[in-house]
C-alpha cells in the first residue's frame, strides 16, 4: 500500500503540480511591541519551569522511513499563534534545512511547512542549514544557524540570514552586509577535530542584542555569549565577545535563552544527558544576561532520550507576564533509533522557589513512544532543488533534473513549469532544461517552480 501511495503522490507532483493548488489557511500572527526596560528581579530567589503533563507531538516522522525536526525555535504572536523553526532533513547534498511553519489553537493546528532557509550553493554554507534561533527587531526577522566547511577542515561555525517575512527568502550575512555570499558571524578557533560552534539563540534588551551559542572543543561543550548593537542594521560588525556563560555540560547542547520579564532575569533551557533514558532540560538563569546560575530542571512528564529543545518567546526574546509559555524538543522515546525522532510540545509555568531544584535523579521521564505518522496521499511540497548542488561542463551539455520535497521526505523528479534565471550567459546557456557550456568560469543558477525556489552552481572548464 506504502508503494501505492508513494506512486500516486509522485503522479500528482509530476503530471498535476497539485500542491500548488492548495491554500494553507494560517492566523495573521502580529509582533508585540519591543518590550521596555525591566528591573533585575530577587536574586534571592531562583526560577522554576515545570510541565503540567505529558504534553502531545507536533510533529511525528513517517513509519519506516524516519525524519526529524529538532532545535525548535518558537515566537509568540499577539494572536496567540506560534511561528516554529526547526532543523529537518533535506534530500541528497542537502543533509539539513529550516523548516517553518505557524501554529495555533495550543499548538494543535498547523499551517502548511515551507522551507525558510537552505543552503547556498558553492557558497560557505554549502552543506548544510541547521539548529536554527530566530530573533524579530528592526523589521527583520535574523535567523542564526550552524553549518560547516569541510574543505576548511573546520567542524562548524554560526552564520545569520534576514528576512522581512518568517518563511524568507533570507539574505545572508557577508562580512560586510546583507546578500547571498554568507561568511560567519562567529568563528569557530579551536581544534578542527571537535563540533565547533553553533546552535544559537538570541534576546533584545534596552537595545543590546545578547547572542549565545555553542562552543564545543577538547574541553566540552560549553555556551558562551556575545553582545551587539541591536540599534545598528549591520550588527554583526558589532559583535562583542562576552566569554563562557554555562559551563561545560553533561552530554548536554544547544542552550535556547529568553527574558522572563515577570521574574526580571534571563532563563536558558538545554537538555542534559541527551539520547539517554535519564535525559531532562536543565534550567539556568541570569541576571545581567552574561553570568548563569542553575536554578532547576524539567523532567516529569518529558520523554526519555530527549534532545535540543527550545522554550517559546515574543519576536524580541522576552517573556511577557501572562503569556503562555511553550518548551519543545526532538526525541526518540525508550529504544529509539537514530534520526527516528517525533518533537513534543509543553505548556510550562513559571514560577520561583527559595532554592535551586538541583536533583533530577529522584525524578522519572514519562513512558513515551514515538508515534509514527501515515504518508500523506496529497503531497505537501515545502522547497525544490537540483538532483546536484554543483555540475562541471567541459564539451558536452549535460540535463538538470529538477527535484520536489515534501514534508514526509519523499523526492520527486519535476519535468514541467520549470524556469531558470540568474546565471551568467557567457559561462551557460539553458535550453530545456540543458545546461550548454559558453565559456570557462563558474556562475548560480536559480531554479523555480511554483512558488518554489532552489539554486545550484555551473563551471565550465
Amino acid at each position: 500500500m506504502e508503494v501505492v501511495i508513494q506512486a500516486v503522490k509522485m503522479l500528482l507532483v509530476v503530471v498535476f503540480a497539485i500542491s500548488g493548488l492548495f491554500v494553507s489557511y494560517a492566523p495573521e500572527g502580529g509582533d508585540f511591541p519591543p518590550s521596555g526596560p525591566v528591573p533585575a528581579g530577587d536574586q534571592t530567589k531562583y526560577l522554576q519551569i515545570t510541565a503540567e503533563d505529558e504534553g502531545f507531538d507536533m510533529w511525528n516522522p513517517v513509519k519506516d522511513h524516519g525524519g526529524y525536526r529538532y532545535g525548535p525555535s518558537m515566537i509568540l504572536n499577539t494572536d496567540g499563534s506560534l511561528d516554529v523553526w526547526c532543523a529537518a532533513n533535506g534530500p541528497g547534498d542537502l543533509v539539513d534545512l529550516v523548516a517553518y511553519r505557524r501554529l495555533w489553537d495550543g499548538g494543535r493546528k498547523s499551517s502548511k511547512e515551507v522551507v525558510a532557509l537552505k543552503p547556498t550553493a558553492g557558497a560557505y554554507d554549502g552543506m548544510w542549514t541547521c539548529d536554527p534561533g530566530v530573533v524579530k527587531f528592526g523589521g527583520y526577522y535574523y535567523i542564526g544557524y550552524t553549518t560547516t566547511l569541510d574543505e576548511r577542515g573546520v567542524a562548524n561555525v554560526m552564520c545569520v540570514g534576514r528576512s522581512k517575512t518568517p518563511y524568507g527568502p533570507y539574505e545572508k550575512w557577508t562580512g560586510s552586509g546583507w546578500g547571498a555570499e554568507p561568511q560567519p558571524v562567529v568563528d569557530y578557533t579551536g581544534d578542527p577535530e571537535q563540533w565547533g560552534v553553533g546552535e544559537p539563540a538570541f534576546v533584545v534588551k534596552d537595545d543590546t542584542l545578547f547572542v549565545y551559542y555553542s562552543w564545543c572543543d577538547e574541553n566540552g561543550c560549553t555556551t558562551r555569549v556575545a553582545t551587539a548593537d541591536a540599534t545598528d542594521e549591520n550588527w554583526p560588525a558589532t559583535l562583542v565577545e562576552r566569554g563562557t556563560c554555562i559551563p561545560a555540560k553533561d552530554g548536554g547542547d544547544s542552550a535556547d535563552v529568553k527574558y522572563a520579564d515577570e521574574f526580571g532575569r534571563f532563563v536558558a533551557v538545554y537538555t542534559e544527558k541527551r539520547f539517554s533514558d535519564d535525559s531532562y532540560v536543565a534550567v539556568w538563569e541570569s541576571f545581567d544576561g552574561i553570568t548563569f546560575r542553575q536554578s532547576g530542571f524539567v523532567k516529569a512528564n518529558t520523554a526519555r532520550q530527549l534532545h535540543n529543545c527550545g522554550i517559546s518567546g515574543r519576536a524580541d526574546g522576552h517573556i511577557g507576564v501572562g503569556d503562555p509559555v511553550y518548551l519543545s524538543y526532538a526525541y526518540s522515546g525508550a529504544g529509539g533509533s537514530w534520526g527516528n525522532w517525533s518533537t513534543r510540545l509543553h505548556t510550562v509555568k513559571l514560577s520561583l522557589s527559595d532554592a535551586p531544584a538541583d536533583d533530577p535523579d529522584a525524578v522519572r521521564n514519562a513512558d513515551t513512544a514515538v508515534t509514527h505518522k501515515k504518508m500523506r496521499l496529497i503531497p505537501e511540497i515545502i522547497t525544490v532543488k537540483a538532483e546536484k548542488q554543483s555540475y562541471t561542463l567541459e564539451e558536452k551539455s549535460q540535463k538538470v533534473w529538477a527535484m520536489a520535497l515534501d514534508s514526509d521526505g519523499f523526492v520527486f523528479p519535476v519535468f514541467f513549469g520549470v524556469t531558470f534565471d540568474g546565471y551568467d550567459p557567457a559561462v551557460v546557456e539553458i535550453k530545456g532544461g540543458r545546461l550548454y557550456p559558453v565559456g570557462a568560469g563558474t556562475t548560480r543558477v536559480y531554479l523555480h517552480w511554483h512558488g518554489f525556489s532552489g539554486d545550484f552552481t555551473v563551471t565550465v572548464k
